[in-house]
């Protein structure tokens, strides 16, 4: 599989990454060099993704922190940079963590699994003279254990269910942690540190939120609140709980659309409220 093979995929499949992924370019130019992807997310904020084949080396570190920050758009801090290969060494994956850079580990052997999951037998030829890799132990995807297991299985067990990570969010985050004020990453972190083998992309603590609703997400599990107006960095988020009083806005693209009156267990919808969201 070439560097370009391996972009294709996740252009095709941005759900590889994280959920509610919008591709929105490829081979962006900047001041010289060239971002491979990207995406919106699910608040609408870019993500950059620079993607290496095999390996990631250190050089490969360097040349993403030049991403970090206002590079490419001086008006919006909260952009969010990525690093994606096959495999990431522990001590780069340290590093990452410590500098607050997000990254992904997609071995050669989950890939292939994905896609023959999605009958995907056009992407499948990129790896026909392939030798498939073991993913690393740790935050990266984990392969399954035996490669018997029918394939819409270990897609269900890798990718897990909204009903799945909620019950998951619920116990680590109990009464102790109210109130606490934690970033995107920090909530992914527990969760995963708590229930090791967690596909991290599928932990979006903005699905658990009271005042923000996701185009296509039950809007029936709640658990944080959105902090808005916060512009650095990682998103945060507040822990409330389940069953507060909420009160205040809900929004949807940065729009109002729907509201909590305190002591009522349902939200007011506005006119405006994504119509597949239930």
């Amino acid at each position: 599989m070439k560097e370009k093979e391996f972009e294709n995929v996740l252009a095709r499949y941005p759900e590889l990454i994280e959920a509610g992924l919008t591709l929105e370019a490829r081979q962006v130019a900047v001041k010289g060099k060239f971002i491979d992807l990207l995406f919106r997310d699910h608040h609408k904020e870019r993500l950059i993704v620079e993607l290496k084949r095999g390996t990631v080396l250190r050089k490969d570190i360097g040349q993403l922190m030049d991403y970090e920050g206002d590079l490419l758009f001086p008006d919006d801090p909260t952009v969010r940079v990525m690093l994606i290969g096959n495999r990431v060494p522990p001590s780069f994956r340290r590093s990452l963590d410590h500098h607050g850079l997000e990254w992904r580990e997609f071995s050669i052997a989950h890939l292939m699994d994905f896609l023959r999951g999605k009958n995907d037998n056009e992407f499948l030829d990129y790896f026909a003279d392939e030798e498939l890799q073991r993913p690393a132990k740790g935050k990266a995807e984990q392969e399954p254990k035996s490669t018997r297991e029918p394939i819409q299985r270990r897609t269900q067990e890798s990718t897990g269910t909204s009903g799945e990570i909620w019950n998951k969010v619920r116990k680590v985050f109990d009464s102790h942690h109210v109130g606490k004020k934690l970033t995107r990453k920090q909530i992914i972190d527990m969760v995963e540190t708590a229930y090791r083998g967690t596909n991290r992309a599928s932990v979006i603590p903005s699905d658990y939120c009271y005042n923000i609703v996701n185009n296509g997400i039950p809007f029936k599990f709640h658990f944080f609140e959105y902090l808005r107006g916060v512009r650095r960095g990682d998103p945060q988020y507040k822990v409330l709980g389940e069953n507060v009083d909420y009160e205040g806005p809900i929004y949807w693209n940065g729009e109002i659309v729907g509201e909590w009156i305190r002591g009522e267990t349902e939200p007011r919808k506005g006119p405006k409220w994504p119509s597949k969201s239930k």
